[in-house]
């Protein structure tokens, strides 16, 4: 991190303030979920990035070495190797109980969601979006076709509004986007609400396009079964990524699952020479989907972090919203001013509400040290609690 005044000497001094902090440690924590200690990273110089929505501990052990392992094969192209993106898509496909030209990779998930506008955002209104969300497919629209997408406020409660948005449907529209959980509010719809709102949107003519980011960090129990809806054989699209639970941003896979007819069309916007996914790509999502275990130790460490971020925001009489993601949307008042105060502790965030929540402010989960230094930060912000 280039922050002004910050080195690795002032780290560790901010560090050394820890055991004063005067927030208590959830019974949660004990022994670390993690065989090394928990707080892993060693590069201290971005120990403090609590923005990107990063996985901080990096990926499982199993990644590494298989990547590792075959960085003899990055001189070659993503394809005609032991693992190669043909096989990840048959992998995916074998994982989600569906046939292999009901797949596409892409660049992580942004040049998905990218390849979307380009299908179904040709005409005014054809894309119908939540007006707080991602939104990467509406902004791209609106770029390149000179036009705007529809987008819809969110509800009172910052919900995703299912019911005004099934009223905004008409006969133009070709894609609805969905993002649960919603990034930047961390909320997720129930799967009842979600399901059925699948069920009534998507039609031959209208592709319900559910950006799931984030899935794997919510509880398993909660989590809507959207596969199950494209088993089904309805207009649904499905779209996840490596780089937040599996902790492969830096190498850029993502995909979606979806009707092979839908599937189809964006190939159409892909060209077909195995996307622009990288060799040691390729290899580290195909191990990491072997590696569930691994998922499921970070969205349990994920879980405990954020339940001690949202208790000490709750003592210091900071609104925020409860998530189900690895990052809290929270009212700071005055974002700029917010954060501004946060850059001597060399801390990077970013803003989260956009014009209709201007004072939201949304950070990242890191380790618990680097939060104990975010919450120390917050804490001396006396003008936050007036």
């Amino acid at each position: 991190m280039n922050t002004p005044g910050f080195n690795r000497r002032k780290f560790l001094q901010v560090g050394g303030t820890f055991a004063a902090v005067s927030i208590a440690t959830p019974l949660a924590f004990g022994a670390s979920v993690f065989t090394d200690g928990g707080d892993r990273p060693k590069d201290t110089e971005e120990n403090l990035r609590l923005f990107s929505n990063e996985n901080p501990y990096g990926p499982s052990q199993k990644v590494l070495d298989a990547v590792s392992k075959h960085n003899n094969r990055i001189n070659r192209y993503a394809s005609f190797h032991t693992h190669d993106t043909d096989k990840l898509k048959k992998t995916i496909a074998q994982q989600q109980g569906i046939e292999e030209n009901q797949v596409i990779l892409g660049h992580g998930s942004f040049e998905i969601l990218c390849m979307l506008t380009r299908a179904f955002g040709q005409e005014q209104n054809s894309i119908i979006v939540p007006a707080t969300t991602f939104n990467v497919t509406a902004a791209f629209a609106d770029r390149i076709f000179d036009h705007k997408t529809l987008r819809i406020p969110l509800t009172k409660e910052m919900d995703i509004d299912l019911k005004a948005t099934i009223s905004a449907v008409t006969k133009d529209t070709k894609l609805v986007y969905i993002c649960n959980p919603n990034n930047p509010t961390g909320k997720a719809l129930s799967a009842a609400d979600l399901t059925s709102f699948c069920k009534n949107v998507s039609s031959q003519t209208c592709t319900v396009a559910i950006d799931e980011a984030y899935i794997e960090l919510m509880n398993p129990s909660k989590r809507p079964d959207t596969i199950q809806l494209l088993r089904e054989k309805y207009n649904v699209l499905i779209i996840r990524t490596f780089s937040k639970a599996y902790g492969l941003a830096g190498l850029r896979v993502g995909y979606a699952v979806g009707l092979s007819q839908t599937i189809a069309k964006l190939h159409h916007e892909f060209y077909s020479f195995g996307g622009l996914i990288s060799n040691p790509g390729v290899v580290a999502a195909m191990t990491a989907l072997e590696d569930n275990k691994y998922v499921d130790v970070y969205r349990k460490r994920n879980a405990e972090v954020r339940s001690f971020v949202e208790n000490n925001l709750r003592k210091m009489g900071i609104k925020y919203l409860e998530s189900n993601t690895n990052f809290i949307l929270m009212d700071v008042k005055d974002s700029k001013r917010f954060r501004s105060e946060l850059k001597p502790f060399g801390m990077a965030i970013v803003p989260g509400g956009g014009k209709q929540y201007p004072t939201w402010v949304r950070i990242s989960i890191g380790t618990l040290s680097q939060i104990k230094v975010f919450l120390k930060a917050v804490e001396g912000m006396e003008w936050l609690k007036v």
